[in-house]
Formats: C-alpha cells, structure tokens, sequence
C-alpha cells in the first residue's frame, strides 16, 4: 500500500513539474517581498568603506631610545610604527548615524602560533598635525586626516553620515614607543601587512574592514606627512 501511494506521489510529481516550478517560483518571489518590507521597515545605519590602497602605508622605525627591562636584565631600542589609511566611508543603510571610534588592528609581530589567540593589537586613531601629500602625476593632492574640518572636500560635520553620504580622508594610527615584538607582523616577502579597520557609531555597533598596507620608510613617509610618527612626542607632558 505504502509503495504504492509513494509511486503515485512519484508520477503525479513528475506530471505536474510545470506547476510545481510555478509554486517554487511564486514563493521565492513573496519571501523576496517579504523580507524586503522588512528591510525597508527596520531603520539601521550600514557602513561600506573603500580603501586606496595606492596611498596607504605604515612606517617601522626605532626611535633612537632605549630602554632597559630589569627583569630580562637586557637593554632593548625602541622602535615605532606609523599607519595612515586612505578611505572613504559611506552610510549605504536607511538611518542617519555618527563615526564614534575608529581602530587599526595589527597581528604582533611573534613566531608563537596559538589557535584562538591571533595576537592582535588594537589602536585607536591618532590626530595627526599636518595634511598628507600625494603626487598624482605632475600635481600634489592634500588629503586631509578623517574626521577633521576639511575645505578641500567640502566636509563639515565629518563624523556625522547622512542616508548616501561619505566622507574621505586619511586615518592615522600610531603605535608608541615599545620594544621586543610589539609592531605588525608582515606575511608576505614585500614587507606588506595585514590590518583590520574597526568602526564603531554612536548607536554602539561594530564594523570591521580588511585591507593590505605596504612600508615606507619613515624618511619617505614625512615626505608625505612632516608629523609621521611623531604624535606621541608632541602630546607627551
């Protein structure tokens, strides 16, 4: 009896293929419709970044201090590293919202592998006191650091973001003096590193952004920007 109502379930399947595909069709369409109103319904901010990957680098270099650690009874140089990342950052969702943090993380610069410890190291933006200077061809571009004043781009409240709007410029991390393995950690023969951009708005949520930097040297990096690296000794007490 069973094998039997299964090989009419079989052929009345087979029959009406057509109609079935209808009914598929017809209901991937409602819960597309559905889920849209949804969508739409439910206010929240979304955040997409772009990243110019031409005009973004990080500069390693030791300071010239040193600093001796009694308990290692060893004397260590100290070194920096600097990071400037070129974006723009767009509100593609359908709530108006504020730029409340933004963040770098770096993997440490370690041989240690541990399975759910990836050693990362999170820094906060860094003011920087001067614009960065890009040559585009036979013309030098001024880009200003995010989130400040800018007459270039025509921005004024560049923390806040409107439904569509963006707002472009460099975001500058430092790292402050340190010694040992505390500096990025570079996976590929170039010297390029991997970082994470971490946004946080006013509403408390999270948005995190993978990108590539590659080095410079800090001569060249204060060619383009004349306070690289120097953050931390400007605003020492």
């Amino acid at each position: 009896m069973l094998s039997n109502s299964w090989t009419d379930l079989i052929k009345w399947t087979n029959d009406n293929s057509g109609f079935l595909s209808l009914i598929l069709f017809l209901v991937t369409i409602l819960f597309g419709w559905i889920s849209g109103l949804f969508n739409s319904l439910i206010k929240k901010p979304k955040l997409k970044v772009r990243f110019i990957e031409k005009s973004s680098f990080f500069s390693f270099f030791y300071t010239g201090n040193q600093s001796y650690e009694e308990q290692l009874n060893e004397t260590f140089n100290l070194h920096q590293t600097g990071f400037a990342v070129y974006m723009s950052i767009a509100n593609v969702g359908n709530m108006p919202t504020s730029i409340d943090k933004i963040y770098l993380g770096y993997y440490k610069n370690t041989t240690k592998t541990k399975l759910f410890d990836k050693q990362m190291v999170w820094l906060p933006q860094s003011h920087i006191f001067a614009d960065f200077k890009f040559e585009y061809g036979e013309s030098l571009v001024f880009i200003p650091p995010l989130r400040t004043r800018s007459d270039v781009f025509n921005q004024r409240r560049t923390d806040s973001l409107d439904v569509g709007e963006s707002i472009v410029g460099v975001a500058y991390f430092e790292q402050g003096e340190a010694w040992g393995n505390l500096n990025p950690k570079s996976s590929d023969g170039d010297g390029t590193i991997k970082v994470v951009i971490k946004i946080r708005d006013v509403y408390g949520k999270h948005y995190k952004f993978k990108t590539t930097l590659k080095p410079k040297a800090i001569e060249e990096a204060r060619t383009i920007n004349e306070a690289f690296g120097l953050t931390t000794n400007i605003t020492k007490d």
